[in-house]
C-alpha cells in the first residue's frame, strides 16, 4: 500500500488538504506506474507548539512558519 504522510501546522481549510490528497495521490501513481493497491494520503495536523528547528522551539515570530492559507 504507498502511503504518503504529510506533516503541516493547523489552520489550513478542509478544501485545500482535499486538493492536497488529490494532487499528492496522482503524483505519487504518475511516479509509481500502475498500482494494485489505492494510494493513502495522511495529513498530520502539528500544532505549533509541537514544532522546533536547529534545536528551538518555532514561534510564529521567527518567521520561520509559513503563513496561513485557507
Amino acid at each position: 500500500m504507498p502511503l504518503a504522510q504529510i506533516y503541516m501546522g493547523p489552520g489550513r481549510s478542509d478544501a485545500v488538504k482535499q486538493q492536497l490528497i488529490e494532487k499528492v495521490t496522482k503524483a505519487m501513481q504518475e511516479t509509481l506506474g500502475p498500482l494494485k493497491q489505492p494510494v493513502w494520503v495522511v495529513i498530520n495536523e502539528v500544532p505549533l507548539s509541537q514544532w522546533g528547528v536547529d534545536g528551538v522551539p518555532v514561534k510564529p515570530a521567527d518567521g520561520l512558519w509559513p503563513a496561513q492559507h485557507g
